[in-house]
């Protein structure tokens, strides 16, 4: 079995941690995406900042994990379907990275506070279409390559994941 040290000497099911994480995720992501349509309060000052500081801290932390030490081991030891899997995988890390790009590019321009409707519709949006992506892609992920990791007891060193 897949087993971490949780830092109290307590062995986890590091399986276990990844659909934790993918919970938390898709929890945070639906918190989002309703709350994303009222950034044009007082408060979006904060909001825009925590809606790029999640994508950032959480989600590609998260991918930057699974390209270091999943995705590898998945392809030394998968087959052809697990193999194309992670290739698609990587491709939706591609998508998801170019959507936060677009974010961030936007921020960079026009600060945390949007006075131009143009410019705040095109951050709701590019969130919205990578909150999608985001929830897609851990779908496939939890469905076909954890399964894959955990039958094949994979040790998969979560302690690097945070």
């Amino acid at each position: 079995m897949a087993n971490i040290d949780n830092g109290n000497g307590v062995k986890d099911n590091a399986f276990d941690k990844v659909k934790d994480t993918h919970k938390r995720i898709t929890e945070q992501m639906w918190l989002l995406q309703n709350t994303l349509p009222y950034l044009n309060n007082e408060e979006s000052y904060s909001n825009i900042r925590k809606v790029t500081d999640f994508f950032k801290n959480t989600i590609l932390r998260h991918f930057e994990w699974e390209e270091h030490d999943v995705f590898p081991i998945a392809l030394a030891i998968g087959e052809i379907d697990i193999k194309q899997a992670v290739r698609d995988l990587q491709q939706q890390h591609i998508l998801i990275i170019g959507k936060f790009d677009i974010l961030a590019d936007i921020v960079v321009k026009h600060g945390f506070a949007f006075t131009d409707e143009k410019i705040k519709s095109k951050f709701i949006e590019t969130s919205k279409e990578m909150v999608n992506a985001v929830l897609q892609h851990g779908h496939k992920e939890d469905e076909e390559l954890y399964p894959f990791l955990r039958d094949k007891n994979i040790n998969l060193n979560f302690n690097n994941h945070k």
